[in-house]
């Protein structure tokens, strides 16, 4: 390979992260791994974002610096423009208020250099507070699978890790600890996206990038993930925001599995029964909030998609109908008859 060509071209979208650019360009430009160009794009930020990046414009790893006259509306978009001017054979989308260890890329990039068929590597997270604070470690997102597999290094076909765990739920909470070949990305693009994906379009991605792929991961946490009031799922906040994200994810589920029907992976029967458990316990959910906010009209929507549904619905009925019309009578008529007694 040339000297001139990047191994590694690192993607940093920003938007409205003037208090940690600093840090994570600074973690960005401080890696072991040297071999590597930098992609600046800022999404139309109102805040000091530009006069910060305008600063490392010229550092000599920088390739390109962007800045957007209109906001895109989506971090995805962003992710696109990257992905297009990348030159190198990986691309790693660092997110701008997120940070790494200075080995982050030459950890990332060992299970490459072994295995040629990865489409991805990714490692381990801290929980990080908007202030810098370490509030705990990502090992918890997936701690619901008994032994927990992600407490060690592993690489796995793709479908075994879709059937086992990512159609279940993303257990890659942060792109920003994920290392992507990007041959395995050029096969997704353009990115697929719609307003359901708002919230969950990585999650589909994964899914496509391993889908007859391969996948490394790597335990030693090496990223900081940084969760606050102002990241894409915070932003949503409220129960009744959280209904929505509910939703959204129930909508891009059913989109995972029409991909996965027409890649047709070698366990896809295995893939569809997994991911019939997922989506009743979603649709179980979607359910129950409705029924709570009394929106029985929304639940009974959902409930068309399995008789199931709708014995629940009538039981949460029949305690409700207890609790308010029965069980008042029922303790009036013993208040009087005690009174009666006295």
């Amino acid at each position: 390979m040339k000297q001139n060509i990047p191994r590694v071209s690192v993607i940093l979208p920003n938007y409205n992260h003037e208090f940690f650019l600093v840090q994570r360009l600074k973690s960005i430009f401080n890696q072991s791994f040297h071999a590597f160009e930098v992609i600046l794009l800022d999404d139309c930020s109102t805040d000091e974002s530009r006069n910060i990046l305008s600063e490392y414009a010229n550092h000599p790893k920088v390739s390109h610096c962007i800045f957007n006259n209109e906001n895109s509306g989506s971090t995805f978009k962003q992710w696109e423009k990257g992905i297009n001017l990348a030159k190198g054979e990986f691309v790693w989308i660092a997110e701008s208020d997120d940070f790494c260890e200075d080995t982050f890329l030459e950890q990332l990039l060992k299970p490459h250099f072994t295995n040629s068929g990865l489409a991805l590597s990714f490692c381990q997270s801290h929980k990080m507070a908007v202030d810098g604070e370490v509030t705990g470690n990502w090992i918890t997102h997936t701690s619901e699978y008994g032994e927990n597999i992600f407490r060690k290094s592993f690489e796995m076909g793709g479908n075994e890790f879709i059937e086992k765990y990512l159609i279940h739920k993303n257990v890659v909470p942060n792109v920003s600890a994920v290392l992507f070949k990007k041959k395995a990305l050029q096969k997704i693009t353009p990115l697929v996206f719609e307003p359901f994906m708002k919230y969950n379009a990585d999650w589909f991605y994964y899914v496509q990038l391993l889908c007859n792929s391969k996948v490394a991961f790597v335990a030693e946490t090496l990223n900081y993930f940084r969760y606050h009031e102002n990241s894409v799922i915070g932003k949503a906040g409220g129960e009744s925001g959280w209904l929505k994200i509910y939703e959204m994810e129930l909508q891009g589920r059913m989109k995972m599995m029409c991909y996965l029907e027409k890649a047709k992976p070698s366990n896809l029967e295995k893939i569809r029964q997994e991911g019939d458990v997922g989506n009743f316990k979603l649709e179980n959910l979607i359910i129950m909030r409705y029924l709570d906010e009394e929106n029985y009209g929304r639940a009974l929507k959902h409930s068309s998609r399995s008789p199931k549904f709708l014995k629940i619905i009538l039981h949460f009925l029949m305690k409700r109908f207890y609790k308010r019309m029965i069980l008042p009578k029922i303790l009036s008529r013993n208040s009087g008859i005690k009174k009666k007694e006295k």
